[in-house]
């Protein structure tokens, strides 16, 4: 039975759907269009037109010439693009220093951002070996439960961690994953004192990973560098030198970041 929540929910993504269809509608060669323009190129009635460029108005990401009354895209919307282009430029200067480490250490390596209460897989370098841990670019992980999270979390505000303790929550993947509070809280603050994350197997069973923080000049983090190799494969003495080089690199990366902070300040 269609519940009368079910038909909101399906009206409320269909307008967003045609928002999105509107902002889609501009491009370099039309930068301005009239709400008639985009009701007949779209085939949506005027109303429901205007009624949606007046909500994306409000919001920003469009806006609207007083005299030609001529829609055009707006601060919103470049400040997301902003933020696009800002990560762009962080992985242009982490694949590299990735493709460095992979080389080192003969295992697969990647970059991980936070993106609300996760991370995001940005950057990501194979190892050629035939046994590896493969990552994609794109692919979420739990911050609670890999090496890159667990480092996310520990150089990020207090208030993450009880938000993710709420949604989506401590989950168990495998039978070492840390779902106890007290028990995290406990690693992290380890992870602020020696910069380095472990994963002994809590997002997959066998996969191991180590991890180790980007920096930028105020201390803030950029990234959590990780390695991850099967753990089948690696015994302590490979780990650690594992986690010597992921250090390594991780504070190479720091520097660079830092000295372009300078830069910037400078100019």
């Amino acid at each position: 039975m269609v519940t009368m929540a079910d038909r909101q929910g399906s009206s409320s993504l269909k307008t967003v759907e045609k928002a999105m269809r509107i902002l889609e509608t501009f491009s370099h060669t039309r930068p301005e269009l009239s709400v008639g323009e985009l009701s007949k190129e779209l085939d949506i009635h005027k109303s429901i037109v205007s009624r949606l460029v007046n909500s994306l108005c409000r919001g920003r990401l469009l806006e609207q010439d007083p005299v030609t009354r001529k829609v055009r895209v707006g601060v919103g919307a470049f400040r997301l693009g902003s933020i696009f282009a800002s990560r762009q430029n962080v992985v242009q200067k982490l694949l590299p220093f990735l493709g460095t480490l992979t080389a080192r250490i003969d295992q697969s390596a990647h970059a991980v951002v936070l993106d609300g209460a996760l991370g995001l897989v940005v950057a990501t370098v194979e190892s050629p070996s035939a046994l590896r841990v493969i990552t994609r670019v794109g692919e979420h992980r739990f911050l609670h439960a890999t090496a890159a999270g667990k480092l996310l979390l520990a150089f990020s505000p207090p208030a993450l961690l009880e938000a993710i303790a709420v949604t989506p929550g401590l989950t168990k993947l495998t039978p070492t994953t840390i779902t106890e509070m007290d028990a995290l809280q406990k690693q992290l603050a380890e992870i602020r004192e020696t910069r380095l994350s472990w994963n002994n197997g809590e997002s997959h069973s066998g996969v191991g990973g180590v991890a180790a923080p980007v920096l930028d000049e105020g201390g803030n983090i950029v990234a959590a560098i990780a390695a991850v190799f099967p753990m089948n494969v690696a015994g302590e003495a490979e780990q650690q030198a594992f986690a010597k080089e992921t250090l390594e690199i991780s504070e190479r990366i720091s520097e660079l970041f830092r000295s372009d902070g300078g830069k910037r300040g400078q100019s």
